[in-house]
C-alpha cells in the first residue's frame, strides 16, 4: 500500500461517522481530493493524522468554525492547516469518479460545437 493510499485510508477512517454531504464530509472530502490532485502532500497530510492536533475532527471544526462557504476559500483552509502547497484550481471531486486514482487529464478545449455529437 502506498502513502496516498495510506492518506486515504486514514483520513477515511477518522472521518467514517460524518453523515454524507453533511459540512463535516465535505471538508474531509475535499481534503481527499487536495491529495489526491497532488500525492505529493499526502505524506505531510498522513504525519500529521497522527497528532491529536492535526487530526481530521480538528481540521473540520477548524474550517467549519470560519463559516467559508466558498470552495475556493475552504481548499485554501485545508491547505494552511497542514501546511501544504495549494492546488491552483479546485481539483477533481474523487467521490464522484469513485477511485482514489490521480485527477484525469483535462480534455482539450473545443471552440466549436459537433453537431454529430447531439445525434
Amino acid at each position: 500500500m502506498n502513502i496516498l493510499e495510506n492518506a486515504v485510508n486514514c483520513i477515511k477512517n477518522q472521518g467514517k461517522d460524518y453523515k454524507k454531504y453533511s459540512n463535516e464530509w465535505n471538508v474531509m472530502q475535499q481534503l481527499l481530493d487536495i491529495i489526491t490532485a497532488q500525492p505529493e502532500s499526502a505524506e505531510i497530510v498522513l504525519q500529521d493524522l497522527k497528532i491529536k492536533e492535526m487530526q481530521l475532527n480538528a481540521l473540520v471544526a477548524s474550517v467549519i468554525n470560519q463559516r467559508l462557504a466558498d470552495p475556493y476559500k475552504v481548499m485554501t483552509a485545508i491547505c494552511d492547516f497542514y501546511s501544504i502547497p495549494k492546488p491552483s484550481e479546485l481539483p477533481p471531486e474523487v467521490w464522484r469518479m469513485n477511485s482514489t486514482s490521480p485527477a484525469p487529464t483535462k480534455y482539450e478545449k473545443q471552440d466549436f460545437i459537433n453537431l454529430m455529437d447531439l445525434l
